[in-house]
Formats: structure tokens, sequence, C-alpha cells
């Protein structure tokens, strides 16, 4: 009986694993933005499957999508904004994105300790809507 227990809760084990490992990714195809300019290329995509009151973005680093921050305000038909805690380390930084101009934007919310060069902070670019398959 004890051996027939010990069995089943391997097999659970087993098939319950990989299942929460993919609760964490993002899930596949997932709607964003592909933003650039001369001189930077940013890609950036919501996952609101979890979570439809908090919504989390994530953003292309090094081939990966990384989760960077939630989404802070969002207006239909009008805006998005939201968090990057990778863009700066110390400072407060968000991506304002224009809904009717395609136009992404920066602001940063604090300055934290002020040992950033915020001269790193690109300009205002064009971006098109886009949806990833990885």
């Amino acid at each position: 009986m004890i051996l027939k227990r010990k069995f089943i809760y391997v097999i659970l084990f087993i098939v319950l694993l990989p299942l929460k490992s993919m609760a964490s990714d993002v899930h596949l195809p997932s709607a964003g933005f592909d933003c650039s300019d001369t001189n930077n290329k940013f890609e950036f995509l919501f996952d609101r499957s979890k979570d439809m009151d908090n919504p989390k973005v994530y953003r292309r680093m090094n081939g990966k999508f990384v989760l960077i921050g939630n989404l802070l305000a969002e207006k239909q038909g009008a805006y998005v904004i939201w968090e990057d805690k990778y863009f700066f380390t110390t400072t407060d930084f968000a991506w304002i994105f224009d809904k009717v101009t395609s136009r992404l934007s920066s602001a940063v919310l604090s300055v934290g300790l002020g040992t950033e060069n915020l001269n790193k902070i690109p300009k205002p670019m064009t971006c098109m809507q886009k949806i990833f398959y990885y």
C-alpha cells in the first residue's frame, strides 16, 4: 500500500513539474511591439494571460524575453506606460507607447542614486505591432 502511494506521488511529481515550469514562461504567441531607430532596437511583449489586472511586460535581451516589469497605465486607443527595471539599475525608468502615432518614448520616474548616465536614454522611436513566435 505504501509503495503504491509513493509510486502515485512520483508519477504526479513527474507530470506536474513541467507544467509548473511552463507557467512561468511567456505564453506563445504573444502580442508586442518592435521599436527601432538608427542606434537602438527594442522588442517588448505583454503577457496578460496569468493576471488580467496586472499584466507583465517582457523585453528581448540577449535573444530571450526577460521580465522587466509591470504595466503601469493604459488608456484604450491612446497610450501604454510600463516600467523597465533592467534599463537602469538605480533609476526608476518607464516606457511610453503612443498608440495613435506608434511612437515609443521614455520617462525617468525617479533618479535614485543619480549615478547613472541618463544620456543613454534613446530618443523617441517608431514601433510596429508584432506577434512574437519563438
